[in-house]
């Protein structure tokens, strides 16, 4: 017991005169002064100096964090578990000095110097241990540390705060150019852990883009990750060029979040970058041509047309969008399409141009599942097909405009219900009957062939380059009629980019196609109607990239996307989830799930594995068009 004391005594008087040589260190170097070698010349012995390792302090790293030593965080030490790296990770362990402890956030970026080398990792763990053995989990010293206010602030020199720190990447330099590369070398112990306040080597340490299209500022835990630059915020760009392949939004994009999240002002501060004057892309025809993307964006709560207006910005926040190559104000080439349909009218929120069209029922000929909105029995969806194609054809031989009140007419004609069920027996006279209740709806009938330009004479109108094309259906209270209108122009698009005859002005548009509450559309196979749409789909998310379409998805259910989908999107950005469904659907690492439900308002996790690591970011505060 004895000897227990004395080896326990002996351990705090070290304990203590580390301590003062750390405090006389920081006033050394608070004072501006360098630390001198003793007058025989010879260095100090390394106990009597932890933090000076002659390998880094002497000959100072190439690579400058951007911070003195004086305002590290702490130390590498070997002194809890050994230090070692290997192939599957690491082990990489850092005394926090008591001073520092209350800048330190799991999650943050910091850098370990070697010689000419910076290895560049965050802090995945942290955990307090005790500096002296002591038992605490007693009765007696909970009650004495609940008995006074002053007592629950405790002495840090008597704790260890330990962080587990995961290397990302080495950072170094090759002719004046800041590269990276795999974490491939251990740091040795007692080397000081700095924070990064260098925009360069974040930058470059994750691997992000320095320009493209801006989604928002770098942090961590909502906190924004500042550096000492001007402006001092991390801008996340998304890469919007050729110089490493296509541009990102042509492997699409998820924007994923609950009700309430802040989905539609994010949207539109990222819609409106892309239709900068800088933002363009090659025509598929010939590579030589670029040009500026067409935006066409399915609006279902009618939100988006208020992208043609501008929104009140002060000075400042012009001059910090400006800084930071953030793209503001509305965009007067915004045209809002309307579906004319018998009983409804459209009132408009935005002074945007309004344009008035019919969905022509000629376009079923190619697209007959678009009817199939009630799910056929498959002896049911051959008989509708049989009629349908019948129907063209008679068309054809009358040279009769095809309208869907001559279809209705042409199914009630009794002698065409004869001819089909008793004189050829194609369709049973069930099966007839099942298909006429299904097909024959007062909804198609306000819809289809009205007064007003068909869709398909207004491509040129509709997919104009540097245009933003909105469709909403909010005014329209039928849902069978929304989602018909929605289809029809889905359909209209994918057809005619991947199709071999497709209509040249959609062929040569690069299309950024945007489908709000995309789950409604986009779900699992469940009929004849959204298996066809799946289909296209997912042929569309394949060749877009070939084909210069881009898929921009939004929704509040990410698990309810069809799989095959999702897999193609490249680009999400996640904002705050509570469904776990909603969170497995997006396949991010373990450690940022759990941040997930977490996520305020304007807060996001990105996971775009082609534009660099996996981050957090903040939006802007403000928007870049009118919301309201």
């Amino acid at each position: 017991m004895i000897f227990e004391q004395k080896k326990l005594n002996a351990e705090q008087q070290d304990f203590n005169s580390i301590k003062e040589k750390l405090s006389a260190l920081k006033k050394t170097e608070a004072n501006g002064t360098d630390l001198k070698e003793p007058e025989n010349n010879k260095m100090l012995p390394e106990d009597d100096l932890p933090f000076l390792e002659n390998d880094y302090f002497s000959e100072k790293s190439t690579i400058n964090s951007g911070v003195g030593r004086n305002k590290a965080y702490g130390i590498v030490t070997t002194g809890v578990e050994p230090l070692q790296i290997d192939e599957t990770g690491a082990n990489i362990i850092g005394y926090i000095s008591a001073s520092e402890r209350e800048q330190i956030r799991l999650g943050g970026y910091v850098t370990i110097p070697y010689k000419n080398e910076n290895l560049f990792g965050k802090i995945s763990k942290l955990e307090y241990r005790q500096e002296f053995t002591v038992d605490d989990a007693t009765e007696i010293h909970s009650r004495r540390m609940l008995e006074k206010e002053k007592r629950r602030e405790i002495n840090e020199e008597d704790y260890k705060l330990l962080a587990l720190i995961d290397p990302i990447c080495i950072l170094y330099e090759k002719q004046n150019q800041l590269l990276r590369r795999m974490a491939d070398r251990i740091p040795k112990p007692n080397t000081p852990i700095l924070p990064v306040t260098d925009k360069k080597m974040v930058q470059t340490g994750l691997n992000i883009p320095k320009e493209g299209i801006f989604l928002g500022h770098l942090s961590v835990g909502g906190e924004l990750v500042k550096t000492e630059s001007k402006p001092s915020t991390v801008a996340y760009y998304l890469k919007n060029d050729y110089s490493t392949g296509d541009p990102l939004i042509f492997r699409h994009m998820l924007v994923c979040g609950s009700t309430g999240t802040g989905k539609t002002f994010l949207t539109k501060n990222i819609l409106r970058q892309f239709l900068a004057k800088t933002s363009v892309y090659r025509q598929r025809s010939d590579l030589k041509i670029e040009k500026n993307p067409c935006l066409v964006i399915m609006d279902p709560q009618d939100e988006y047309s208020q992208l043609y207006e501008n929104n009140s910005l002060s000075e400042d926040e012009r001059f910090s969008f400006e800084s930071e190559n953030v793209v503001y104000g509305g965009v007067s080439d915004t045209k809002t399409f309307t579906a004319k349909v018998d009983g409804e009218r459209y009132s408009g929120k935005s002074r945007a141009q309004q344009v008035e069209f019919t969905i022509p029922f000629s376009f079923i000929r190619h697209n007959p599942w678009i009817l199939e909105a009630a799910e056929m029995p498959e002896n049911q969806r051959i008989g509708y097909e049989v009629l349908i194609d019948d129907y063209f054809k008679k068309a054809d031989q009358k040279k009769e405009t095809p309208t869907y009140l001559g279809f209705k007419s042409f199914l009630e004609d009794s002698l065409n219900k004869e001819y089909y069920t008793e004189q050829t027996g194609k369709i049973h006279e069930a099966t007839y009957g099942g298909i006429v209740r299904k097909v024959l709806n007062k909804s198609y009938e306000r819809v289809f062939d009205k007064d007003a330009k068909p869709m398909t004479a207004l491509f040129e109108t509709m997919f104009k380059p540097g245009q933003i094309s909105v469709f909403p259906t909010e005014y329209i209270q039928s849902s069978r009629i929304r989602d018909l209108i929605v289809l029809s122009m889905m359909t209209v698009i994918v057809d005619n980019k991947l199709g071999t005859s497709g209509n040249e002005t959609v062929k040569d548009t690069p299309i950024i196609l945007v489908l709000d509450e995309a789950h409604r559309y986009l779900s699992g196979a469940s009929s004849a109607q959204s298996g066809k749409i799946i289909h296209k789909f997912s042929e569309a998310a394949k060749q877009g990239r070939k084909e210069g379409l881009g898929l921009f998805l939004i929704t509040q259910d990410p698990q309810d996307i069809e799989t095959e989908i999702l897999k193609q999107v490249n680009t999400k950005v996640i904002l705050n989830l509570n469904n776990d469904a909603a969170i497995n659907a997006v396949k991010v690492p373990k450690e940022y799930e759990k941040r997930v439900p977490y996520l305020k308002k304007g807060q996001m996790i990105i996971h775009s594995p082609d534009n660099g690591d996996i981050v957090e970011i903040t939006g802007l505060s403000n928007c870049v068009v009118k919301h309201q």
